[in-house]
Protein backbone atom coordinates (compact mmCIF):
# COMPACT_ATOMS: atom_id res chain seq x y z
CA UNK A 1 0.00 0.00 0.00
CA UNK A 2 1.75 3.33 -1.08
CA UNK A 3 2.26 5.36 2.22
CA UNK A 4 0.10 8.85 2.71
CA UNK A 5 1.01 12.05 4.19
CA UNK A 6 -0.35 12.94 7.74
CA UNK A 7 -3.94 14.00 6.80
CA UNK A 8 -3.90 16.29 9.71
CA UNK A 9 -1.58 18.40 7.87
CA UNK A 10 -3.41 18.91 4.86
CA UNK A 11 -5.17 21.93 4.13
CA UNK A 12 -8.74 21.50 2.77
CA UNK A 13 -8.24 23.14 -0.66
CA UNK A 14 -5.53 21.41 -1.21
CA UNK A 15 -7.22 17.94 -0.67
CA UNK A 16 -10.22 18.86 -2.98
CA UNK A 17 -7.61 20.40 -5.53
CA UNK A 18 -5.93 16.88 -5.89
CA UNK A 19 -9.02 15.04 -6.52
CA UNK A 20 -9.63 14.20 -9.89
CA UNK A 21 -12.73 14.81 -12.06
CA UNK A 22 -13.95 11.85 -12.80
CA UNK A 23 -17.06 10.59 -14.83
CA UNK A 24 -20.50 10.10 -12.66
CA UNK A 25 -19.71 6.95 -11.20
CA UNK A 26 -22.49 4.92 -9.20
CA UNK A 27 -21.13 4.09 -5.76
CA UNK A 28 -23.10 3.50 -3.58
CA UNK A 29 -26.80 5.71 -3.31
CA UNK A 30 -28.19 7.67 -5.66
CA UNK A 31 -27.77 11.69 -4.68
CA UNK A 32 -24.01 11.65 -4.99
CA UNK A 33 -22.85 11.73 -8.69
CA UNK A 34 -19.24 11.54 -7.91
CA UNK A 35 -17.35 11.47 -5.35
CA UNK A 36 -14.74 14.52 -6.79
CA UNK A 37 -18.34 16.51 -6.88
CA UNK A 38 -19.69 15.53 -3.72
CA UNK A 39 -15.62 17.11 -1.95
CA UNK A 40 -16.20 20.07 -4.06
CA UNK A 41 -19.97 20.77 -2.51
CA UNK A 42 -18.64 20.99 0.98
CA UNK A 43 -15.21 22.92 0.94
CA UNK A 44 -16.80 25.59 2.60
CA UNK A 45 -17.39 23.53 5.93
CA UNK A 46 -14.98 22.79 8.58
CA UNK A 47 -12.52 20.06 8.27
CA UNK A 48 -13.59 18.02 10.92
CA UNK A 49 -12.06 14.55 12.08
CA UNK A 50 -14.64 12.92 9.66
CA UNK A 51 -14.29 15.24 6.90
CA UNK A 52 -10.06 14.17 7.12
CA UNK A 53 -10.80 10.54 7.25
CA UNK A 54 -13.53 11.20 4.33
CA UNK A 55 -10.82 13.13 1.98
CA UNK A 56 -8.22 10.72 2.73
CA UNK A 57 -10.27 7.96 1.31
CA UNK A 58 -10.94 9.60 -1.42
CA UNK A 59 -7.66 10.57 -2.49
CA UNK A 60 -6.70 7.05 -2.04
CA UNK A 61 -9.13 5.71 -4.02
CA UNK A 62 -8.04 7.76 -6.77
CA UNK A 63 -4.58 7.08 -6.34
CA UNK A 64 -5.18 3.30 -6.51
CA UNK A 65 -8.01 3.36 -9.32
CA UNK A 66 -5.00 4.87 -11.17
CA UNK A 67 -2.69 2.09 -10.51
CA UNK A 68 -5.27 -0.69 -10.76
CA UNK A 69 -8.44 0.31 -12.42
CA UNK A 70 -11.44 -1.88 -11.93
CA UNK A 71 -13.89 -0.45 -14.64
CA UNK A 72 -17.77 -0.55 -13.51
CA UNK A 73 -19.97 -1.72 -16.20
CA UNK A 74 -23.58 -1.32 -15.66
CA UNK A 75 -25.87 -3.73 -17.85
CA UNK A 76 -29.25 -3.34 -18.87
CA UNK A 77 -31.05 -5.85 -17.94
CA UNK A 78 -33.51 -7.53 -20.12
CA UNK A 79 -37.25 -9.52 -19.38
CA UNK A 80 -35.75 -12.30 -21.31
CA UNK A 81 -32.90 -11.87 -18.99
CA UNK A 82 -34.75 -11.83 -15.84
CA UNK A 83 -36.49 -15.08 -17.16
CA UNK A 84 -33.02 -17.07 -17.85
CA UNK A 85 -31.88 -15.66 -14.51
CA UNK A 86 -34.67 -17.49 -12.47
CA UNK A 87 -34.26 -21.02 -14.55
CA UNK A 88 -30.66 -20.78 -14.26
CA UNK A 89 -30.84 -20.26 -10.35
CA UNK A 90 -32.58 -23.43 -10.24
CA UNK A 91 -30.99 -25.11 -12.85
CA UNK A 92 -30.25 -28.20 -10.52
CA UNK A 93 -33.71 -28.44 -9.72
CA UNK A 94 -34.59 -28.55 -13.26
CA UNK A 95 -31.95 -30.67 -14.35
CA UNK A 96 -33.13 -33.26 -11.56
CA UNK A 97 -36.86 -33.14 -12.85
CA UNK A 98 -36.10 -33.67 -16.14
CA UNK A 99 -33.95 -36.55 -15.30
CA UNK A 100 -36.25 -37.84 -12.85
CA UNK A 101 -38.89 -38.11 -15.44
CA UNK A 102 -36.34 -39.56 -18.56
CA UNK A 103 -35.11 -41.81 -15.43
CA UNK A 104 -38.81 -43.07 -14.74
CA UNK A 105 -40.04 -43.81 -18.04
CA UNK A 106 -37.01 -45.55 -19.22
CA UNK A 107 -38.14 -48.35 -16.25
CA UNK A 108 -41.27 -47.99 -17.23
CA UNK A 109 -40.52 -49.08 -21.05
CA UNK A 110 -38.20 -51.76 -19.34
CA UNK A 111 -41.34 -53.43 -17.91
CA UNK A 112 -44.20 -53.29 -20.51
CA UNK A 113 -44.98 -55.75 -22.79
CA UNK A 114 -43.47 -55.45 -25.80
CA UNK A 115 -46.28 -55.12 -28.53
CA UNK A 116 -46.22 -55.50 -32.29
CA UNK A 117 -48.04 -54.66 -34.86
CA UNK A 118 -49.34 -56.88 -38.65
CA UNK A 119 -50.89 -54.42 -41.17
CA UNK A 120 -52.42 -55.74 -44.35
CA UNK A 121 -54.08 -53.56 -47.27
CA UNK A 122 -57.03 -53.83 -49.37
CA UNK A 123 -58.75 -51.87 -51.64
CA UNK A 124 -62.10 -51.27 -51.65
CA UNK A 125 -64.72 -51.93 -54.71
CA UNK A 126 -67.88 -50.14 -55.30
CA UNK A 127 -70.84 -52.60 -55.04
CA UNK A 128 -73.13 -50.03 -56.67
CA UNK A 129 -74.56 -51.48 -59.91
CA UNK A 130 -76.52 -48.59 -61.94
CA UNK A 131 -79.42 -49.45 -64.37
CA UNK A 132 -77.40 -49.91 -67.47
CA UNK A 133 -75.39 -52.61 -65.84
CA UNK A 134 -72.39 -50.13 -64.73
CA UNK A 135 -70.31 -49.90 -61.33
CA UNK A 136 -71.21 -46.70 -59.80
CA UNK A 137 -67.71 -45.23 -58.36
CA UNK A 138 -67.37 -45.03 -54.26
CA UNK A 139 -67.98 -41.81 -52.65
CA UNK A 140 -65.80 -40.65 -49.25
CA UNK A 141 -69.11 -41.45 -47.34
CA UNK A 142 -69.04 -45.32 -48.47
CA UNK A 143 -65.46 -45.20 -47.80
CA UNK A 144 -65.92 -44.02 -44.32
CA UNK A 145 -68.65 -46.34 -44.23
CA UNK A 146 -67.04 -49.43 -45.42
CA UNK A 147 -64.03 -48.59 -42.61
CA UNK A 148 -66.66 -48.39 -40.04
CA UNK A 149 -67.79 -52.23 -41.22
CA UNK A 150 -63.89 -53.10 -40.87
CA UNK A 151 -64.01 -52.52 -37.00
CA UNK A 152 -67.54 -53.33 -36.61
CA UNK A 153 -68.23 -56.81 -34.33
CA UNK A 154 -70.01 -58.34 -37.20
CA UNK A 155 -66.44 -58.52 -38.84
CA UNK A 156 -64.51 -59.90 -35.84
CA UNK A 157 -66.84 -62.67 -34.92
CA UNK A 158 -66.00 -63.67 -38.33
CA UNK A 159 -62.70 -63.33 -37.75
CA UNK A 160 -63.10 -64.98 -33.82
CA UNK A 161 -64.68 -68.17 -35.28
CA UNK A 162 -62.10 -68.24 -37.74
CA UNK A 163 -59.34 -68.22 -35.09
CA UNK A 164 -61.33 -70.04 -31.90
CA UNK A 165 -60.83 -67.50 -29.84
CA UNK A 166 -62.00 -63.63 -29.62
CA UNK A 167 -60.35 -61.89 -32.01
CA UNK A 168 -57.91 -58.58 -31.22
CA UNK A 169 -59.10 -55.28 -31.56
CA UNK A 170 -58.69 -53.69 -35.43
CA UNK A 171 -58.10 -50.49 -36.81
CA UNK A 172 -57.90 -49.87 -40.00
CA UNK A 173 -57.45 -46.20 -41.93
CA UNK A 174 -57.99 -44.85 -45.62
CA UNK A 175 -54.42 -44.43 -47.00
CA UNK A 176 -54.60 -40.50 -47.92
CA UNK A 177 -57.40 -39.74 -50.43
CA UNK A 178 -57.60 -43.47 -52.25
CA UNK A 179 -59.70 -46.04 -51.65
CA UNK A 180 -57.13 -48.24 -50.22
CA UNK A 181 -57.74 -48.93 -46.38
CA UNK A 182 -54.94 -50.18 -43.96
CA UNK A 183 -55.67 -52.90 -41.36
CA UNK A 184 -53.84 -53.10 -38.30
CA UNK A 185 -53.90 -55.23 -35.20
CA UNK A 186 -51.38 -55.45 -32.42
CA UNK A 187 -50.34 -58.45 -30.37
CA UNK A 188 -47.43 -59.74 -28.03
CA UNK A 189 -46.69 -61.96 -31.14
CA UNK A 190 -45.74 -60.68 -34.35
CA UNK A 191 -46.48 -63.73 -36.15
CA UNK A 192 -50.08 -63.89 -34.24
CA UNK A 193 -50.59 -59.97 -35.27
CA UNK A 194 -49.87 -60.45 -38.82
CA UNK A 195 -52.05 -63.36 -39.22
CA UNK A 196 -54.99 -61.53 -37.89
CA UNK A 197 -54.68 -58.66 -39.65
CA UNK A 198 -54.74 -61.21 -42.47
CA UNK A 199 -57.57 -62.71 -41.19
CA UNK A 200 -59.69 -59.45 -40.74
CA UNK A 201 -59.08 -58.38 -44.93
CA UNK A 202 -60.51 -62.11 -45.95
CA UNK A 203 -63.23 -61.91 -43.37
CA UNK A 204 -64.24 -58.41 -44.66
CA UNK A 205 -63.90 -59.88 -48.59
CA UNK A 206 -66.17 -62.68 -47.78
CA UNK A 207 -68.72 -60.94 -46.09
CA UNK A 208 -69.17 -57.83 -48.50
CA UNK A 209 -69.25 -61.30 -51.34
CA UNK A 210 -71.50 -62.73 -49.46
CA UNK A 211 -73.57 -60.17 -49.00
CA UNK A 212 -74.00 -58.85 -52.30
CA UNK A 213 -74.76 -62.54 -53.20
CA UNK A 214 -77.99 -62.85 -51.43
CA UNK A 215 -78.98 -59.76 -52.37
CA UNK A 216 -78.80 -60.83 -55.86
CA UNK A 217 -80.31 -63.80 -54.93
CA UNK A 218 -83.25 -62.44 -53.23
CA UNK A 219 -83.61 -59.83 -56.11
CA UNK A 220 -83.77 -62.81 -58.54
CA UNK A 221 -86.46 -64.35 -56.50
CA UNK A 222 -88.72 -61.73 -56.82
CA UNK A 223 -87.69 -61.39 -60.88
CA UNK A 224 -88.39 -64.93 -61.41
CA UNK A 225 -91.79 -64.57 -59.55
CA UNK A 226 -92.61 -62.17 -61.98
CA UNK A 227 -91.52 -64.06 -64.87
CA UNK A 228 -93.78 -66.53 -64.55
CA UNK A 229 -96.70 -64.58 -63.37
CA UNK A 230 -96.24 -63.03 -66.45
CA UNK A 231 -95.68 -66.14 -69.03
CA UNK A 232 -98.73 -67.56 -67.37
CA UNK A 233 -101.19 -64.61 -68.31
CA UNK A 234 -99.66 -64.31 -71.65
CA UNK A 235 -100.55 -68.41 -72.23
CA UNK A 236 -104.16 -67.11 -71.20
CA UNK A 237 -104.46 -64.64 -73.50
CA UNK A 238 -103.23 -66.27 -76.42
CA UNK A 239 -105.32 -69.53 -75.78
CA UNK A 240 -108.20 -67.10 -75.69
CA UNK A 241 -107.49 -65.49 -78.84
CA UNK A 242 -107.14 -69.12 -80.41
CA UNK A 243 -110.27 -70.18 -79.48
CA UNK A 244 -112.60 -67.03 -80.13
CA UNK A 245 -110.70 -66.46 -83.79
CA UNK A 246 -110.76 -63.37 -85.35
CA UNK A 247 -114.85 -63.14 -84.52
CA UNK A 248 -114.02 -62.30 -80.73
CA UNK A 249 -115.27 -58.74 -79.73
CA UNK A 250 -112.47 -58.40 -77.04
CA UNK A 251 -110.03 -59.43 -80.10
CA UNK A 252 -108.48 -55.70 -80.17
CA UNK A 253 -108.26 -55.66 -75.74
CA UNK A 254 -106.50 -59.08 -75.67
CA UNK A 255 -103.85 -58.10 -78.35
CA UNK A 256 -103.54 -55.11 -76.00
CA UNK A 257 -103.00 -56.93 -72.98
CA UNK A 258 -100.50 -59.60 -74.87
CA UNK A 259 -98.31 -56.57 -75.69
CA UNK A 260 -97.98 -54.91 -72.78
CA UNK A 261 -97.62 -58.82 -70.80
CA UNK A 262 -94.51 -59.46 -73.56
CA UNK A 263 -92.93 -55.90 -72.79
CA UNK A 264 -92.92 -56.49 -68.82
CA UNK A 265 -91.30 -60.18 -69.56
CA UNK A 266 -88.93 -59.16 -71.59
CA UNK A 267 -87.72 -56.71 -69.04
CA UNK A 268 -87.87 -58.68 -66.37
CA UNK A 269 -85.79 -61.26 -68.45
CA UNK A 270 -83.58 -58.40 -68.98
CA UNK A 271 -83.14 -57.63 -65.76
CA UNK A 272 -82.43 -61.46 -64.70
CA UNK A 273 -79.71 -61.32 -67.29
CA UNK A 274 -77.95 -58.25 -65.46
CA UNK A 275 -78.37 -59.65 -61.82
CA UNK A 276 -76.34 -62.67 -63.72
CA UNK A 277 -73.81 -60.16 -65.03
CA UNK A 278 -73.43 -57.85 -61.99
CA UNK A 279 -72.78 -61.56 -59.41
CA UNK A 280 -69.91 -61.87 -61.98
CA UNK A 281 -68.49 -58.00 -62.33
CA UNK A 282 -69.05 -57.64 -58.51
CA UNK A 283 -67.98 -60.72 -56.99
CA UNK A 284 -66.41 -58.59 -53.06
CA UNK A 285 -66.10 -55.21 -52.40
CA UNK A 286 -62.46 -55.51 -51.69
CA UNK A 287 -59.89 -57.24 -52.24
CA UNK A 288 -56.33 -57.88 -50.93
CA UNK A 289 -53.47 -55.23 -52.06
CA UNK A 290 -50.57 -56.27 -49.84
CA UNK A 291 -50.85 -59.25 -47.08
CA UNK A 292 -49.61 -58.65 -43.37
CA UNK A 293 -46.20 -60.05 -42.65
CA UNK A 294 -44.21 -60.76 -39.07
CA UNK A 295 -42.84 -57.65 -38.30
CA UNK A 296 -40.46 -58.20 -35.40
CA UNK A 297 -39.67 -54.42 -34.55
CA UNK A 298 -42.13 -53.81 -31.43
CA UNK A 299 -44.72 -50.96 -32.17
CA UNK A 300 -44.93 -50.30 -28.11
CA UNK A 301 -42.69 -49.15 -26.49
CA UNK A 302 -41.21 -46.74 -28.37
CA UNK A 303 -37.97 -45.79 -26.50
CA UNK A 304 -36.80 -43.29 -28.30
CA UNK A 305 -40.14 -41.25 -28.82
CA UNK A 306 -41.01 -42.20 -25.10
CA UNK A 307 -38.03 -40.42 -23.78
CA UNK A 308 -37.77 -37.39 -26.21
CA UNK A 309 -41.48 -36.73 -25.10
CA UNK A 310 -40.32 -37.62 -20.94
CA UNK A 311 -37.58 -34.72 -21.61
CA UNK A 312 -40.35 -32.20 -22.98
CA UNK A 313 -42.81 -32.56 -20.42
CA UNK A 314 -40.04 -33.03 -17.68
CA UNK A 315 -38.63 -29.94 -19.16
CA UNK A 316 -42.10 -27.60 -19.13
CA UNK A 317 -42.96 -29.33 -15.92
CA UNK A 318 -39.97 -28.66 -14.24
CA UNK A 319 -39.86 -24.89 -15.47
CA UNK A 320 -43.50 -24.62 -14.36
CA UNK A 321 -42.38 -25.70 -10.94
CA UNK A 322 -39.37 -23.70 -10.68
CA UNK A 323 -41.43 -20.52 -11.67
CA UNK A 324 -43.57 -21.21 -9.05
CA UNK A 325 -41.63 -21.33 -6.32
CA UNK A 326 -39.59 -18.44 -7.31
CA UNK A 327 -42.68 -16.23 -7.25
CA UNK A 328 -43.52 -17.94 -3.78
CA UNK A 329 -39.67 -17.05 -2.57
CA UNK A 330 -39.06 -13.28 -1.79
CA UNK A 331 -35.17 -14.19 -1.15
CA UNK A 332 -33.68 -10.72 -1.83
CA UNK A 333 -31.21 -11.14 -4.99
CA UNK A 334 -30.66 -8.08 -6.58
CA UNK A 335 -29.93 -4.50 -5.25
CA UNK A 336 -33.77 -3.63 -6.57
CA UNK A 337 -35.32 -6.35 -4.70
CA UNK A 338 -33.19 -4.92 -1.65
CA UNK A 339 -34.46 -1.95 -1.98
CA UNK A 340 -38.13 -2.47 -2.49
CA UNK A 341 -37.94 -4.45 0.42
CA UNK A 342 -36.13 -1.77 2.05
CA UNK A 343 -38.59 0.81 1.47
CA UNK A 344 -36.60 3.15 -0.39
CA UNK A 345 -33.35 2.87 1.59
CA UNK A 346 -30.35 4.01 0.18
CA UNK A 347 -27.95 1.29 -0.85
CA UNK A 348 -24.50 1.59 0.36
CA UNK A 349 -22.89 -1.06 -1.35
CA UNK A 350 -22.55 -4.58 -2.82
CA UNK A 351 -20.28 -7.35 -1.37
CA UNK A 352 -19.61 -9.71 -4.70
CA UNK A 353 -19.79 -13.38 -3.60
CA UNK A 354 -16.31 -14.85 -3.54
CA UNK A 355 -15.94 -19.06 -3.83
CA UNK A 356 -11.78 -19.43 -4.67
CA UNK A 357 -11.26 -18.29 -0.92
CA UNK A 358 -10.58 -22.14 0.61
CA UNK A 359 -7.05 -22.10 -0.27
CA UNK A 360 -6.66 -19.21 2.59
CA UNK A 361 -7.06 -19.31 6.44
CA UNK A 362 -10.63 -19.05 7.72
CA UNK A 363 -9.83 -16.29 9.44
CA UNK A 364 -8.21 -14.29 6.75
CA UNK A 365 -9.18 -10.84 5.95
CA UNK A 366 -9.62 -10.82 2.34
CA UNK A 367 -9.36 -6.50 2.51
CA UNK A 368 -5.55 -7.47 3.67
CA UNK A 369 -4.85 -10.84 2.37
CA UNK A 370 -5.89 -9.48 -1.22
CA UNK A 371 -5.89 -5.74 -1.48
CA UNK A 372 -5.93 -5.67 -5.78
CA UNK A 373 -8.99 -7.78 -6.04
CA UNK A 374 -12.76 -7.01 -6.48
CA UNK A 375 -13.96 -7.91 -3.71
CA UNK A 376 -11.44 -5.40 -1.58
CA UNK A 377 -12.38 -2.44 -4.08
CA UNK A 378 -16.37 -3.68 -2.95
CA UNK A 379 -15.62 -3.15 0.55
CA UNK A 380 -13.20 0.45 -0.13
CA UNK A 381 -16.92 1.45 -1.85
CA UNK A 382 -18.71 0.82 0.94
CA UNK A 383 -16.26 2.53 3.01
CA UNK A 384 -16.50 5.34 0.95
CA UNK A 385 -20.45 5.03 0.75
CA UNK A 386 -20.97 4.79 4.68
CA UNK A 387 -18.38 7.68 5.64
CA UNK A 388 -20.14 9.88 3.25
CA UNK A 389 -23.50 9.29 5.35
CA UNK A 390 -21.72 11.24 8.12
CA UNK A 391 -19.99 13.86 6.25
CA UNK A 392 -21.48 16.95 7.94
CA UNK A 393 -21.29 15.36 11.54
CA UNK A 394 -18.86 17.44 14.04
CA UNK A 395 -18.57 14.15 15.75
CA UNK A 396 -16.98 10.69 15.28
CA UNK A 397 -19.92 8.38 14.28
CA UNK A 398 -20.59 5.31 15.87
CA UNK A 399 -21.98 2.63 13.17
CA UNK A 400 -23.42 -0.21 14.17
CA UNK A 401 -23.51 -3.28 11.57
CA UNK A 402 -26.15 -5.92 11.89
CA UNK A 403 -28.60 -7.94 9.95
CA UNK A 404 -32.12 -9.60 9.96
CA UNK A 405 -30.97 -12.77 10.77
CA UNK A 406 -27.65 -14.84 12.02
CA UNK A 407 -25.73 -16.07 9.01
CA UNK A 408 -25.42 -13.02 6.93
CA UNK A 409 -22.06 -11.63 7.09
CA UNK A 410 -21.87 -8.67 9.21
CA UNK A 411 -18.62 -9.62 11.08
CA UNK A 412 -17.00 -10.32 8.33
CA UNK A 413 -17.75 -7.07 6.59
CA UNK A 414 -16.89 -5.05 10.05
CA UNK A 415 -13.42 -6.47 10.00
CA UNK A 416 -12.91 -5.76 6.24
CA UNK A 417 -14.79 -2.54 6.23
CA UNK A 418 -12.37 -1.63 9.56
CA UNK A 419 -9.36 -2.57 7.78
CA UNK A 420 -9.66 -1.05 4.76
CA UNK A 421 -10.67 2.27 6.35
CA UNK A 422 -7.57 2.00 8.57
CA UNK A 423 -5.51 1.36 5.54
CA UNK A 424 -6.41 5.15 4.74
CA UNK A 425 -4.53 6.32 7.52
CA UNK A 426 -7.61 6.69 9.83
CA UNK A 427 -7.72 5.68 13.43
CA UNK A 428 -10.63 2.82 13.94
CA UNK A 429 -11.97 0.89 16.39
CA UNK A 430 -14.34 -1.83 16.42
CA UNK A 431 -16.79 -3.18 19.94
CA UNK A 432 -17.61 -6.23 19.88
CA UNK A 433 -21.25 -5.88 21.19
CA UNK A 434 -22.77 -9.57 20.21
CA UNK A 435 -22.37 -10.74 23.72
CA UNK A 436 -24.26 -13.98 22.89
CA UNK A 437 -22.33 -15.51 20.26
CA UNK A 438 -19.04 -13.55 19.85
CA UNK A 439 -16.81 -14.01 16.93
CA UNK A 440 -14.44 -11.05 16.56
CA UNK A 441 -12.15 -12.60 18.53
CA UNK A 442 -11.09 -15.04 15.61
CA UNK A 443 -10.13 -12.60 13.22
CA UNK A 444 -6.94 -11.52 15.76
CA UNK A 445 -3.66 -13.30 17.19
CA UNK A 446 -3.37 -13.14 21.01
CA UNK A 447 -5.99 -14.12 23.38
CA UNK A 448 -8.10 -11.69 25.64
CA UNK A 449 -9.91 -12.74 28.88
CA UNK A 450 -11.69 -9.25 29.32
CA UNK A 451 -14.00 -7.34 26.91
CA UNK A 452 -17.13 -5.62 26.43
CA UNK A 453 -19.49 -7.62 29.15
CA UNK A 454 -16.39 -7.18 31.52
CA UNK A 455 -16.91 -3.01 31.12
CA UNK A 456 -20.83 -3.34 31.45
CA UNK A 457 -20.67 -5.81 34.13
CA UNK A 458 -17.71 -5.02 36.18
CA UNK A 459 -17.13 -1.34 35.74
CA UNK A 460 -13.77 -2.35 34.98
CA UNK A 461 -12.13 1.13 32.70
CA UNK A 462 -11.73 0.73 28.56
CA UNK A 463 -7.82 0.91 28.98
CA UNK A 464 -7.94 -2.25 30.28
CA UNK A 465 -9.71 -3.93 27.45
CA UNK A 466 -8.70 -2.46 24.68
CA UNK A 467 -6.87 -4.14 22.26
CA UNK A 468 -4.57 -2.48 19.45
CA UNK A 469 -4.07 -4.69 16.94
CA UNK A 470 -0.73 -6.32 15.97
CA UNK A 471 -1.71 -7.07 12.57
CA UNK A 472 -3.29 -4.53 11.42
CA UNK A 473 -1.87 -0.71 11.35
CA UNK A 474 -4.28 2.19 12.73
CA UNK A 475 -7.13 -0.61 14.32
CA UNK A 476 -7.98 -1.16 17.81
CA UNK A 477 -11.19 -2.95 19.13
CA UNK A 478 -12.83 -4.13 22.25
CA UNK A 479 -14.01 -7.59 22.24
CA UNK A 480 -16.61 -9.00 23.70
CA UNK A 481 -15.31 -10.91 26.67
CA UNK A 482 -16.75 -13.70 28.37
CA UNK A 483 -20.64 -14.95 27.88
CA UNK A 484 -22.96 -13.25 30.50
CA UNK A 485 -26.10 -14.92 31.68
CA UNK A 486 -28.06 -11.14 30.98
CA UNK A 487 -26.65 -9.87 27.55
CA UNK A 488 -29.73 -7.58 27.33
CA UNK A 489 -29.60 -5.97 30.65
CA UNK A 490 -25.95 -5.36 30.23
CA UNK A 491 -26.28 -3.77 26.70
CA UNK A 492 -29.48 -1.81 28.51
CA UNK A 493 -26.77 0.34 31.04
CA UNK A 494 -26.29 3.45 30.43
CA UNK A 495 -22.37 2.25 30.66
CA UNK A 496 -22.76 1.61 26.90
CA UNK A 497 -23.23 5.06 25.28
CA UNK A 498 -20.53 6.53 28.07
CA UNK A 499 -18.16 3.74 26.67
CA UNK A 500 -19.10 4.94 22.81
CA UNK A 501 -18.29 8.47 23.93
CA UNK A 502 -15.34 7.73 25.49
CA UNK A 503 -13.87 6.03 22.16
CA UNK A 504 -15.11 9.31 20.08
CA UNK A 505 -12.39 11.23 21.75
CA UNK A 506 -10.16 8.11 20.88
CA UNK A 507 -10.95 6.96 18.15
CA UNK A 508 -11.84 8.69 14.13
CA UNK A 509 -14.34 5.50 12.95
CA UNK A 510 -16.40 3.24 15.74
CA UNK A 511 -17.59 -0.21 14.04
CA UNK A 512 -20.09 -1.87 16.19
CA UNK A 513 -20.65 -5.60 15.57
CA UNK A 514 -23.91 -5.90 16.50
CA UNK A 515 -26.01 -9.26 16.73
CA UNK A 516 -28.92 -9.82 14.44
CA UNK A 517 -32.12 -7.79 15.10
CA UNK A 518 -35.17 -10.80 14.17
CA UNK A 519 -33.55 -13.49 16.97
CA UNK A 520 -32.75 -11.69 20.17
CA UNK A 521 -33.41 -7.82 21.48
CA UNK A 522 -29.56 -7.00 21.51
CA UNK A 523 -29.45 -4.83 17.97
CA UNK A 524 -32.84 -2.86 19.07
CA UNK A 525 -31.23 -2.04 22.43
CA UNK A 526 -27.38 -1.04 20.77
CA UNK A 527 -29.47 0.80 17.90
CA UNK A 528 -30.63 3.63 20.34
CA UNK A 529 -27.12 4.48 21.51
CA UNK A 530 -24.97 5.10 17.94
CA UNK A 531 -24.97 7.48 15.83
CA UNK A 532 -25.78 5.51 12.14
CA UNK A 533 -27.21 1.88 12.05
CA UNK A 534 -26.39 -0.11 8.55
CA UNK A 535 -28.80 -3.02 7.75
CA UNK A 536 -26.71 -5.99 6.12
CA UNK A 537 -28.63 -8.13 4.31
CA UNK A 538 -27.46 -11.59 2.31
CA UNK A 539 -28.17 -12.26 -1.42
CA UNK A 540 -29.97 -15.84 -1.58
CA UNK A 541 -30.55 -15.84 2.12
CA UNK A 542 -32.04 -13.07 3.65
CA UNK A 543 -36.13 -12.61 3.15
CA UNK A 544 -38.06 -9.27 1.92
CA UNK A 545 -40.35 -10.63 5.38
CA UNK A 546 -37.07 -10.60 7.41
CA UNK A 547 -35.95 -7.11 5.69
CA UNK A 548 -38.98 -5.78 6.49
CA UNK A 549 -39.84 -6.80 10.05
CA UNK A 550 -35.90 -5.65 10.82
CA UNK A 551 -36.71 -2.18 9.53
CA UNK A 552 -39.57 -2.07 11.79
CA UNK A 553 -38.59 -2.95 14.98
CA UNK A 554 -35.82 -0.50 14.17
CA UNK A 555 -38.41 1.89 13.47
CA UNK A 556 -40.10 1.74 16.67
CA UNK A 557 -37.14 2.57 18.36
CA UNK A 558 -36.10 5.58 15.96
CA UNK A 559 -32.91 3.75 15.11
CA UNK A 560 -30.66 5.86 12.52
CA UNK A 561 -30.75 3.56 9.92
CA UNK A 562 -28.97 5.13 7.13
CA UNK A 563 -28.98 2.58 4.40
CA UNK A 564 -28.71 -0.95 3.39
CA UNK A 565 -26.14 -2.86 2.21
CA UNK A 566 -26.35 -6.24 -0.12
CA UNK A 567 -24.15 -9.42 0.58
CA UNK A 568 -22.79 -12.30 -1.32
CA UNK A 569 -24.48 -11.14 -4.11
CA UNK A 570 -24.01 -13.40 -7.38
CA UNK A 571 -22.02 -12.05 -10.87
CA UNK A 572 -25.35 -12.42 -12.41
CA UNK A 573 -27.23 -11.41 -9.76
CA UNK A 574 -25.34 -7.85 -9.26
CA UNK A 575 -25.80 -4.58 -10.61
CA UNK A 576 -22.24 -3.98 -11.56
CA UNK A 577 -19.63 -6.17 -12.79
CA UNK A 578 -15.79 -5.32 -11.66
CA UNK A 579 -14.08 -5.99 -14.53
CA UNK A 580 -13.08 -9.78 -14.29
CA UNK A 581 -13.43 -11.14 -10.83
CA UNK A 582 -14.03 -14.39 -8.34
CA UNK A 583 -14.11 -14.77 -4.52
CA UNK A 584 -14.17 -17.22 -1.97
CA UNK A 585 -15.85 -18.70 1.03
CA UNK A 586 -16.39 -16.48 4.09
CA UNK A 587 -17.96 -16.65 7.25
CA UNK A 588 -21.77 -15.00 8.21
CA UNK A 589 -22.83 -15.13 11.65
CA UNK A 590 -23.35 -18.33 12.01
CA UNK A 591 -26.40 -20.01 14.31
CA UNK A 592 -27.34 -19.72 17.56
CA UNK A 593 -26.22 -22.46 20.07
CA UNK A 594 -24.48 -23.80 16.62
CA UNK A 595 -20.74 -23.54 15.69
CA UNK A 596 -19.86 -20.53 13.58
CA UNK A 597 -19.15 -21.72 10.00
CA UNK A 598 -16.42 -19.22 8.33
Amino acid sequence: MRSRPNMRTIKQEEVVARVPQPPKAPFGFGQVESRASLANDYTDRPLTQVNRVIFTSIQQEFHTEKEDPLPLVEPEIQPIGLFISKLWRRKLFIIGVVVVCVALTVALDATRQKIYGGTATMQLESQNVTAYNGVAELQPADVATDIQLVESSTIQSLVSSELGTLAPKVTSSEVETTNVVKVSVSSASPVYAAKVANDYVNAYIKFTTDRYAKQVGQQETILKSQQKTLQNEIQQIESEIASDGSKSSNLTSLNSQLSSDSSQLQTVTNSLTNLQLDLVQVPAGAFKVTPAVADYSPTSPKKVLDVLLALILGLLLAVGIALLLDFFDDRIRSKDQLQVASGGLPLLGEIPFFDDWVEEPENAVIAAVRPQSAAAEAYRSLRTSIQFIGFDVERTSVIQITSPLESEGKTTTVIDLAVTIASSGARVVIVGCDLRKPGLQKFFSGKVDKGLSSILGEAIPLESVLVNSEDYTNLSYVPSGPIPPNPSELLSSKRLAELFDELREKFEVVLVDSPPVLPVTDAIIVAQVVDTVVLLTRSEVTSARAVTHSLELLANVNAPVKGVVLNAVAKQNSGFRYGRYRYGRYSSYGTYGAPTPH
